[in-house]
């Protein structure tokens, strides 16, 4: 007998179950670092003769690393609420953990090549738990979660600002380094004949950093804005840091360049108001954005 068509089974699909949305790390992993961040900034402010400028090292690095402790002591809870504000599931929370994680690991690997002091092992434990935290918590990142919350960011302005600071100070650092060619040393370093790990982080890690964020930005890759807004508050806190340095200098009595901080200042506020616009336009995406593993 033959079957009619109406009648005839046909595979039924069946709905795809919902992607699991992933956890961020355990909120342990963001209390040690927090608490590896106290303790090495406390060291730094709290005990005579943790930093020391012998023969040959810039005679202001005391006070530009306890300007940065200053900054980083305040960015330990920052570290602690994203924590808490991503696991209940705040993108935005997130945003602001990865944020200070690559601050964190910026900010150490300088002070590993200063001077030798007995908070090595925090330094490194450090770089460590943020350079991980970073990782994990950048490669996890949903596209189509990332991409839904930052759907109102407005993005030529903030890519093009990215793009001209990012341009603006590799033009400088290469300047350093090209004018002093052949066989000169460059001003200003923090030991007279060893590299500046300023040049070394921000040439070969945090400026492209910049400038691949401004051109995913232009070029409207789902996953640009949320590298943005890291670079960002890394520009704010990196200002923080050098206008708490130039207060530390001034108080100990010795001399400055006034105009770095006011060209500090006024990058702070740039940077300050292109989070505020972007927090305001930012909603919670409806699909995951963070996949449960890295594999």
């Amino acid at each position: 007998m033959t079957v009619p068509l109406s009648d005839r089974s046909t595979p039924v699909s069946r709905p795809s179950s919902p992607q699991r949305s992933g956890r961020p790390l355990p909120l342990w992993y963001s209390l040690l670092l927090a608490a590896v961040l106290i303790l090495a900034t406390g060291y730094g402010l709290l005990v005579d003769g943790a930093y020391r400028a012998p023969a040959g090292v810039r005679t202001t690095l005391p006070e530009t690393l306890r300007g940065q402790d200053l900054v980083t002591l305040f960015a330990a809870p920052a570290l602690v609420w994203g924590a808490v504000r991503a696991r209940a599931g705040s993108l935005a929370g997130h945003v602001v953990w990865l944020a200070v994680c690559l601050y964190t690991a910026y900010t150490y690997l300088m002070y590993v090549v200063a001077p030798y002091n007995d908070a090595l092992l925090l330094y490194i434990a450090a770089i460590g738990l943020a350079t991980y935290g970073l990782i994990n918590g950048l490669v996890r990142l949903d596209p189509v979660g990332v991409g839904e919350a930052f759907a109102g960011i407005p993005r030529r302005g903030v890519a093009w600002f990215l793009i001209v600071v990012a341009g603006l100070f590799a033009s400088l650092w290469l300047v350093d380094i090209v004018s002093v060619w052949p066989g000169g040393i460059p001003d200003g370093l923090f030991t007279y004949d060893l590299p500046s790990i300023v040049h070394v982080l921000d040439l070969a890690i945090v400026l492209p950093l910049l400038m691949l964020s401004g051109v995913l930005l232009l070029r409207g890759h789902p996953v640009a804005p949320v590298l943005a807004a890291i670079v960002l508050v890394k520009t704010l806190t990196l200002g923080l840091a050098l206008l708490s340095m130039h207060a530390f200098i001034a108080l100990s009595g010795q001399a400055t360049d006034p105009s770095e901080p006011v060209l500090w200042a006024v990058i702070v506020v740039v940077t300050a108001t292109w989070l505020v616009r972007g927090g305001r336009r930012m909603r919670q995406p409806s699909s995951p954005w963070l996949r449960p593993a890295v594999w």
